[in-house]
């Protein structure tokens, strides 16, 4: 690992437990055990590091992603095997999930252009996986990109409750992950319409 990555490491460690406004350059440096000036050495700013860890997590979630479809034989599966995969990572990736979605980084270009650039490569994802569907015959759905975009939302409805664990309680249950996914899956998947 060189000096550079190691300065990434300490650094999301720091934003993540601490948040981007109160983590300097100097309790980076600290933490790495390296002089300030060596840190300003690989990155010139503190927004250049956070830039670089959300551009290594972004991509990062997306070859998770693309592994996952590539595991599934069927639409429906690799749907399955995305949802599952998706809120997973995005509670290993906490930092990149925090800059994705809350409204304290947006003032940072390169934050919304990564939201801007992810949300184009789920939408893209997605409505190649409903096209696949339908040229099955599996789903059935009139407009693949418009199916995938309200999938794609309500996924991003799910990802807080999902990534911190509040939606998986219900009364006095508590939902497993992959169960409260198949739930959610099977309820745009199949519907709740009772079967003829």
């Amino acid at each position: 690992m060189g000096r550079a990555d190691e300065i990434l490491g300490v650094a999301r460690e720091l934003i993540a437990r601490f948040g981007f406004r109160k983590t300097t350059m100097e309790d980076i440096a600290r933490a790495a055990r390296m002089a300030k000036a060596t840190v300003y050495h690989y990155f010139g700013s503190k927004e250049e590091i956070l830039r670089e860890i959300i551009h290594r997590e972004g991509n990062a979630l997306r070859e998770k992603l693309q592994e996952a479809l590539r595991q599934g034989r069927t639409p429906e599966e690799k749907l399955t095997l995305y949802a599952r995969t998706r809120f997973r990572a995005l509670r290993d990736l906490a930092l990149y999930y925090k800059a994705m979605s809350e409204e304290f980084y947006s003032h940072l270009p390169f934050v919304e252009r990564e939201r801007q650039e992810f949300d184009r490569f789920e939408l893209d994802m997605l409505e190649h996986l409903l096209r696949e569907g339908v040229e099955r015959g599996d789903f059935d759905i009139p407009d693949p990109r418009l199916y995938a975009f309200l999938l794609l939302q309500a996924m991003k409805g799910l990802e807080f409750p999902l990534a911190t664990g509040t939606a998986l309680r219900m009364d006095d249950r508590e939902l497993d992950l992959d169960e409260a996914l198949d739930l959610l899956l099977g309820i745009l998947l199949k519907g709740i319409r009772k079967r003829p």
